[in-house]
């Protein structure tokens, strides 16, 4: 007896052993015997399996030494992937119907579930042609290694970056998926820590303790597995003190913790410590309401004390979507306020500040190191004072003095590279800061697309989830029994519809469950209620620099009249200021919102995904084929003449059957 070296592998959730994703690897098992004649046998035994744990595979892999944006995946010969940073299990409500069945199932009423996802590389990633020839090259079972240019979703899916990534892919070996490795260039060498002496290690330590954040600044853990018996945590105030109290009973170098993970983060501890304690303290610049350092190591330390205590960002780096976007870029990159979806007039959180940052380089030995991220957050209202003080002439001619604040002929306005609105002139856009500019003023920014100035790219999300689509109760047929007629009944076609079955099941539940149909109708209030979520697709669509020019004017043409603009990128930055005419000097233009939110959508059309086929690779060889068999009667199938008589009993026993079962309470 053997078996084939033909493995199948897929993602699936196990609900069961409640593992979570899993990667199912499967192989049949076939009788290699041979009979009396020497001929061997082709009778297939069965199918043996594994269920591998992501949550083990990815405690496995190295993830903090491959860099905030650097990270693997697998794929199948179909080009599903089965491990990808972008593989998300979907949180949905089963929604199962809150029927009188539930005081035996205590656990069953719309509980929460991971949906696993059927998600191909290509949809995972922003398609290009390259990426198209390595998904290839994968299914095929290469070995290979490319650098591109591409484009890059940020992790907040607001933004789009341009970056170089190398990709690094091989056979997995008596399997029939690829595992590949992408790193920045940034990303091919990492730093490890020594620090062997106790007492540095303890001067680091004493860094982050909480009584020292007045003179060192509020510091923030990135919730790791740092020591067995130290589970993460998302209360930062919690997790630190544990790991403190954590490390002091068992030190960095104890068998049970990751030596290494602790020393980066001790000594990205004593950096920080020292950046705050030896300039920040000695510095108080107007405008700014915090500074901020965030590691690769897991430290995040803001200062002031004050204002560490009201930051919202995310504490673990590698997930933190100002960090990796601060590594993608080489500039200083401004970060809006984040409003979900569509702006609804409630003020912006502009008053928390603008995020500024900036990634930290080395250079070692000529090995590109970015380690960390520094920037500050900046109050709007001194930024936008202290901008229009500059951008507005000494002495004004007529009306127009450019951008003096309120001003009634012109708009002056600075937008980051997705479109988002940071500062203006106008005291009326305070409070839609962080808000797209297309919803402001749409026929501004379709110029801006017009002119090459900014560029968009639209993909589709299929791991989505929405909430569910309601029927109101006026829309709700009379519910009734289904009884087929003589004529449907003598259509042998007909007891292999939907109709059939759902009246044979109706038919066994009434016999053996005579009061189960009444419980669900006493409890039919409980269908009507929304699903906490379903599955879905929506499409998104970022917007980013497209031109390398850094000037744009012209005007926007409104039909009945125009208006002027000059657009300027501000150097060395993701800035872009544009000074226009009023919106009220032209009260024609277009007032279509132009949308950037993600929608609910239907998905691409199939029309079009068909004229281009995406790549799948199907087995090699069948292991039943045999040259011998004849399949000339494949697909052929024998007529059923059932007998007239038999037919017209059936029916009158369901009538029967149907008549004296009991009647459905008014």
């Amino acid at each position: 007896m053997g078996t084939t070296t033909e493995h199948e592998s897929r993602a699936e959730k196990s609900s069961v052993r409640e593992l979570g994703l899993v990667i199912t690897g499967t192989l049949p098992v076939f009788n290699l015997t041979k009979d009396a004649s020497g001929n061997q046998n082709q009778l297939i035994l069965g199918v043996m399996g594994i269920d591998v744990s992501l949550a083990d595979v990815q405690r496995l892999t190295p993830r903090y030494t491959l860099g905030p944006n650097g990270y693997y995946f697998a794929i199948d010969p179909n080009g599903y992937v089965l491990l990808h940073p972008n593989l998300q299990p979907k949180l949905i409500g089963v929604g199962i119907p809150k029927i009188n069945l539930r005081e035996r199932r205590p656990g069953t009423q719309n509980p929460k579930s991971q949906e696993p996802v059927t998600l191909d590389f290509l949809d995972a990633e922003l398609e290009n042609e390259i990426k198209v020839e390595i998904r290839h090259s994968m299914i095929e079972g290469q070995n290979g290694e490319r650098t591109l240019d591409t484009l890059i979703k940020s992790y907040d899916e607001r933004y789009i970056d341009k970056g170089t990534r190398t990709y690094t892919w091989t056979l997995v070996n008596s399997t029939d998926y690829s595992l590949a490795l992408v790193l920045p260039p940034y990303g091919f060498h990492y730093i490890k820590a020594k620090l062997d002496e106790v007492i540095t290690q303890a001067k680091h330590l004493e860094s982050i303790m909480p009584d020292n954040f007045e003179t060192t600044g509020y510091v923030y853990l990135a919730p790791r597995e740092y020591c067995n018996g130290l589970p993460p945590s998302s209360n930062n105030t919690a997790f630190l003190e544990n790991f403190i109290n954590f490390i002091d009973r068992q030190t960095p170098n104890s068998p049970d913790c990751k030596t290494d993970l602790i020393n980066n983060l001790l000594l990205d501890a004593g950096f920080t410590s020292e950046l705050v304690t030896n300039y920040w303290t000695k510095q108080n610049p107007a405008g700014v309401l915090a500074r901020f350092v965030a590691t690769g190591g897991g430290i995040t330390r803001i200062y002031p004390k004050s204002a560490g205590e009201e930051w919202t960002e995310n504490p673990e780096t590698y997930e933190a979507s100002y960090y990796k976007r601060s590594l993608n870029n080489n500039i200083y990159i401004f970060t809006a306020p984040y409003i979900n979806k569509t702006w609804d007039g409630m003020q912006s959180s502009a008053e928390s500040g603008i995020m500024v940052s900036k990634a930290v380089e080395i250079r070692i030995d000529g090995k590109l190191l970015k380690p960390a991220v520094v920037g500050v957050k900046i109050d709007v209202n001194a930024w936008m004072e202290n901008f229009t003080k500059v951008a507005s002439k000494s002495k004004c001619y007529g009306e127009i003095c450019d951008c003096t604040k309120n001003s009634k002929h012109f708009d002056c306005v600075i937008l980051d590279d997705g479109g988002f609105l940071l500062m203006s002139n106008q005291d009326e856009y305070i409070g839609k800061i962080g808000k797209f500019f297309g919803e402001i003023d749409p026929s501004l920014m379709k110029r801006l697309l017009n002119t090459s100035l900014y560029a968009f790219n639209k993909s589709y999300d299929f791991q989505s989830v929405c909430d569910p689509e309601t029927e109101t109760k006026a829309a709700a047929g009379l519910r009734s029994v289904y009884v087929p007629s003589i004529i449907e009944i003598l259509n042998i076609g007909w007891w292999a519809t939907s109709a059939a079955w759902s009246l044979l099941q109706q038919l066994l539940i009434s016999l053996t469950i005579p009061h189960f149909l009444e419980a669900v109708d006493a409890d039919s209030e409980d269908f009507s209620e929304p699903l906490s979520k379903s599955s879905c697709i929506t499409e998104q669509t970022q917007y980013y620099f497209y031109d390398n020019e850094s000037s744009f004017q012209g005007l926007v043409d409104c039909g009945n009249c125009s208006r002027l603009y000059h657009a300027e990128k501000l150097s060395k930055t993701n800035l872009v200021f544009i000074l226009v005419e009023s919106k009220p000097t032209c009260q024609s233009c277009d007032s279509k919102p132009l949308m950037q939110a993600e929608q609910k959508s239907d998905g691409p059309d199939p029309c079009i995904l068909a004229q281009n086929p995406r790549h799948r690779k199907g087995p090699d060889v069948c292991f039943d084929s045999d040259e011998r068999e004849d399949d000339s009667e494949c697909g052929s199938g024998s007529r059923l003449s059932p007998s007239l008589w038999s037919m017209i009993g059936i029916q009158l026993v369901l009538l029967w059957l149907l008549s004296s079962a009991r009647p459905y309470p008014s």
